[in-house]
């Protein structure tokens, strides 16, 4: 072999046994590696999954077991320690006593059903027009997206100023249209804050359920609309026997959802109102941060926020029943 042709071999380094150098770094793994090797197949899996086990048991299992914990006793504070006494159904049981509950269930059951039912509607009517692409159909398909990208926070801020009876875009409008005489102060009175805080909702709810329902309509196959326009179907008789039967299974996951988030609402209403006037606004979700964080009465929120799961589950029980039947 020629000089040129030769491998050349690196001198060792001065000190050193001529080892790779990451040897020392890589034992570590490869003694893990082996060991994991020798495990079985299940316990092998239990050790890669032990991270996201312990993550959940810390953000979910242990919060909703210590907010249960917490709905069987009284909690107190003294010389600096939590001091916990159990009481048993007291809290559950409270709020049959409990002279504010009755008004607040019942805006909690009507601001649900209003909400649901009003953005159902008005979602299904957007979500056809684009479908369809009649009059206006390019204008909601840019549009109709945006108060959904706006966080509850600023959507919530927004409102506020334009429900403002100092200088609020909406007293300026309908004033302008002659169909309010003075400025009316929206948030603050009890006959109109309702209303205000559920328009606001339905505005930023609107746009994820046409959304929904715009794909599911999408996803009909076009040689169905051919066949029944071959036959002679109008646009009624196609939306009754094409479009609404296709979409129906969407459509009952999209209310699902929407009246599980309508129960747990909170950032809009506690921005625009706190739940006042005279409690005209408060529903079960803001009661239970209220009794939580302003009483310190966190048992009795805990057995609130319990029973807005237990309607919740029963809800959904309902729906999926309704679901299958169909």
């Amino acid at each position: 072999m020629e000089e040129a042709e030769r491998p050349r071999v690196l001198p060792a380094m001065p000190g050193s046994s001529g080892k790779p150098l990451l040897r020392g770094l890589t034992r570590p793994f490869g003694r893990f590696s082996r060991w994991l090797d020798n495990r079985s197949e299940l316990t092998t899996a239990y050790l890669y999954l032990a991270p996201t086990l312990l993550l959940l048991l810390c953000t979910v299992v242990f919060p909703i077991g210590y907010s249960l914990f917490l709905s069987f006793t009284k909690m107190e504070f003294a010389g600096g320690a939590i001091h916990y006494s159990f009481v048993g159904l007291d809290n559950y049981l409270g709020m049959l006593k409990d002279p504010r509950v009755g008004k607040i269930v019942s805006n909690t059951v009507s601001f649900t059903f209003l909400k649901v039912v009003l953005t159902l509607l008005l979602a299904f009517g957007i979500a056809l027009i684009v479908y369809l692409g009649v009059w206006g159909a390019g204008f909601f398909k840019r549009l109709f997206l945006i108060p959904w990208a706006l966080s509850n926070v600023v959507n919530s801020l927004m409102w506020k100023w334009m429900y403002s009876g100092d200088n609020g875009i909406v007293n300026e409008l309908l004033t302008r249209a002659g169909w309010l005489e003075k400025y009316r102060m929206w948030l603050i009175e009890p006959q109109s804050a309702m209303g205000a805080v559920l328009f606001a909702d339905i505005w930023k709810s609107t746009p994820y359920v046409a959304l929904m329902l715009l794909a599911a309509m999408q996803s009909i196959p076009k040689d169905l609309h051919e066949s029944a326009k071959m036959d002679g179907a109008g646009a009624f008789v196609t939306f009754s026997h094409i479009i609404f039967p296709l979409i129906k299974p969407v459509l009952m996951i999209t209310l699902i959802i929407e009246t599980m988030w309508t129960l747990r609402v909170f950032d809009i209403i506690w921005i625009l109102t706190e739940g006042g006037p005279q409690d005209s606004t408060m529903i079960l979700n803001t009661y239970a941060y209220e009794q939580a964080f302003r009483h310190f009465e966190f048992g009795y929120a805990a057995a609130i926020s319990y029973i807005i799961t237990l309607i919740t589950v029963i809800l959904t029980v309902v729906y999926m029943k309704a679901l299958d039947e169909h």
